[in-house]
């Protein structure tokens, strides 16, 4: 094949100019470097256009993540944030007597008393009947406690919204187990409370019934003789007062027996008083006995459960003893270590326990000291009242004893003694029927029993979790965004010039969807096939123009990576120019994945490959098309061989000289730039190079890349074509699309 000569054209009228070597980058006016500007370096920083056509091409990947996301977001935020503590609480009612609160002050404050029924109502003591009823012992975290006491005692909340009312309330996530351990703690705390009542009320009554008894037997004495006096008369009135008068002054003897037995009972009241103050006052310096302390201890079920286990390991041990035979057998140290490592274990858990029950026990024995105290107070105040209701007895008694020594009418006397005797019978009587227990009210009643007071922060938990929900899925899509634009991909044509800086010589529509090609929309088609051909001879216009000021004949179509368009521009191209008159040849250099000859439905060898390999002729490769001035020569069969003799360069380059003299344009297929170096061969024997790019597809950064390596072989840079534009066909702005006859 010859090659062509000076002045010489091609049948489309394109000038032939001798074969040279490509021209270097800014060789001239119509260099490549005209068109392909310095490229600009790529932006680093997202901006919001760049982000927000990222997320076009991931909008449904995007709203999906996102929407997944911020589902699992909203629903782990309201799961997970607190539904505020709910509140079980009772009300008790407190009504104490004068003589309940002197056992707590001398004055009398009620304060005092609040501040000791705060102390009784969390009591060991109290708290061990709570947990051990029935309603509570059963629930799951009371079982799960290993001190359930000490958590009721840490939870129960006291509070006086009124002077006598006490609120007793417990938060927690489980009201209604919550409930039942307040319910048993309320009603544990009410039985306790009035049974103290009670035995205050029998002791006083107790006392009251002395003096009663003493008061009627005055009384009985006193109108007895009374009664004899009135049988004897006048004539015996002096003897009658007379014996009125030592009958008197007997039952002032017994008044003065009754003020010395009550005021020693006083003293020694007093005395039990003072030391059990005292004892009080050392109580927290007085060691508690060992053996105690020890005896509380082995009550805890821990160490009851570790007792156990030493005592079974002991017995393991003396069973292996007297099992072996040998009495040496390392067995026997290894269980003898077992044992030691349990001993060791109770004593620390023994140790562990002793301060919290020395505590428990110095805090019970204060508590049964303060209860003695209480009952010395009250048994000296009861003994004091009724000292000085029997001096007054006496005192009177003693009076009308000196009056009825000088008076003639025993009878008038023994009746006026009979009044104030009968009066503080009466007065004793109904104290008496005041201290009884079925008809005294009780001091702490409930007006409130253990209720639920829920606390669902619904509408907090509502916002949050939607706030969180919003965050997260727009988080997604920022996310997303962000990674597809990091994949720098090509949005849109000015993107190509601005950022790229490579020449766009034109544009192809995307490929419609099947379901709208499904959709029987024939007009549409037809509209989008002459946009598409319309393109594509826009295309060819363009790169004729370049060829003939530049005396291109060989254009190498290829991309930067696999799968973005360049097969099928390179067949547009060579079917346009084909179609505009030029002999036109389509070789397909990409040997390693063929696909031009499915398009064209010609056989894959013999091609390119054979031809290389000089296992056929060039003549012999040509196959025609079905297209009118278009044939093309298919890759053949590549192997190892054919990509050695690509590299040498000779074999190539033999046949781009033969076939520009039989053709007027030759449009070669190659493989991508970067995954191989192929294009970068054949590219050093082509006139230039158009780049395809597939918009949302195609990467910056990698068509950068390819650009600067066939710019650094000086390899002409003819533009690039931009593949898939997206956009309406009614607004392309073919305002002339019509059906034109044949």
């Amino acid at each position: 094949m010859r090659r062509p000569t000076e002045g010489e054209h091609s049948s489309a009228g394109i000038p032939l100019a001798p074969y040279a070597p490509p021209q270097v980058l800014g060789a001239g006016p119509y260099g490549v470097a005209s068109l392909a500007p310095q490229v600009p370096a790529a932006s680093s920083v997202p901006t919001i256009m760049g982000l927000l056509n990222a997320l076009k091409r991931r909008w449904v990947l995007a709203s999906f993540l996102g929407l997944l996301v911020g589902l699992a977001a909203a629903a782990g935020v309201w799961l997970a944030f607190p539904t505020g503590k709910h509140v079980v609480r009772a009300l008790l009612e407190m009504s104490p007597d004068q003589g309940l609160l002197e056992r707590y002050s001398n004055d009398g404050d009620f304060e005092n008393w609040k501040k000791s029924q705060e102390v009784i109502i969390k009591t060991r003591g109290l708290l061990h009947r709570v947990v051990s009823s029935k309603q509570v012992a059963e629930l799951t975290f009371i079982k799960n406690n290993d001190d359930p006491e000490k958590w009721i005692e840490d939870q129960v909340i006291l509070k006086w919204p009124a002077p006598n009312v006490m609120a007793v309330s417990i938060n927690g996530d489980n009201p209604e187990q919550l409930r039942l351990v307040l319910d048993a703690l309320v009603k544990e705390y009410k039985e306790d409370a009035n049974n103290t009542q009670k035995r205050d009320l029998q002791n006083r009554a107790k006392q009251l019934r002395k003096v009663k008894d003493d008061t009627e037997f005055q009384i009985k004495k006193l109108q007895y003789d009374i009664s004899a006096l009135s049988k004897t008369g006048l004539t015996v009135a002096a003897e009658g007062n007379a014996a009125a008068i030592a009958r008197q002054q007997a039952l002032l003897s017994q008044l003065d027996g009754r003020v010395n037995e009550l005021e020693r009972a006083i003293r020694e009241d007093k005395a039990k008083l003072r030391e059990t103050e005292n004892r009080l006052k050392t109580l927290d310096a007085t060691p508690i006995p060992p053996e105690l302390v020890d005896a509380e201890i082995e009550k805890n079920t821990n160490i009851r459960l570790l007792i156990a286990d030493l005592e079974l390991k002991e017995e393991g041990l003396k069973e292996l003893i007297g099992r072996l035979e040998d009495k040496n057998s390392p067995l026997i140290p290894a269980r003898k270590l077992t044992v030691i490592e349990a001993r060791q274990k109770l004593e620390a858990a023994k140790d562990a326990e002793r301060t919290s029950v020395e505590k428990r026990i110095r805090f019970e024995k204060r508590q049964k000291a303060e209860d003695e105290l209480a009952v010395l107070k009250l048994n000296v105040a009861v003994n004091e009242r009724v000292l000085a209701d029997t001096v007054a007895v006496r005192t009177d008694l003693e009076d009308r004893t000196k009056k009825m020594a000088t008076s003639s009418n025993l009878m008038t006397d023994g009746h006026e003694q009979l009044k104030p005797l009968r009066e503080h019978l009466a007065h004793i009587e109904n104290k008496l029927l005041e201290l009884d227990p079925a008809s005294a009210a009780s001091r702490v009643q409930i007006r409130e029993e253990a209720t639920v007071i829920p606390n669902f922060n619904l509408k907090q938990k509502m916002l949050f979790s939607a706030a969180v929900g919003v965050i997260g899925f727009v988080g997604i899509m920022v996310l997303v965004s962000y990674l597809e634009w990091r994949s720098r991909r090509v949005d849109s044509v000015d993107q190509v010039v601005t950022e790229l800086g490579i020449r766009v010589i034109g544009t192809i529509p995307a490929f419609p969807s099947r379901a709208s090609l499904k959709a029987g929309e024939a007009d549409q088609d037809q509209n989008w096939r002459f946009i598409l051909n319309e393109s594509v001879n826009s295309t060819r216009t363009m790169l004729l123009h370049t060829a003939k000021t530049q005396s291109m004949q060989v254009i190498m179509v290829t991309s930067a990576m696999q799968g973005e368009g360049k097969t099928s521009l390179a067949s547009q191209l060579g079917t346009s120019m084909a179609a505009a008159g030029l002999r036109t040849l389509i070789l397909d250099c990409d040997l390693r994945n063929p696909s031009m000859h499915r398009l064209f439905d010609v056989p894959l060898s013999p091609g390119a490959s054979e031809i290389l390999c000089s296992e056929v002729d060039v003549s012999d490769a040509v196959q025609p098309t079905s297209v009118p001035n278009l044939w093309m020569i298919p890759a053949g069969q590549c192997s190892n061989r054919v990509i050695a003799a690509l590299a040498q360069g000779h074999p190539l380059e033999t046949l781009f000289n033969r076939l520009r003299g039989q053709f007027d344009f030759i449009v070669v297929d190659s493989c991508p730039v970067l995954p191989v170096a192929d294009a970068l061969l054949i590219g050093q024997h082509v006139d230039g190079a158009v780049i395809s790019i597939l918009q949302d597809i195609s990467q910056l950064p990698k068509v950068l890349n390819a650009s600067e390596r066939l710019t650094q072989l000086n390899i002409p840079l003819v533009g690039a074509v931009v593949n898939g534009i997206k956009t309406d066909i009614h607004a392309y702005g073919y305002n002339y699309v019509k059906q034109l006859p044949a």
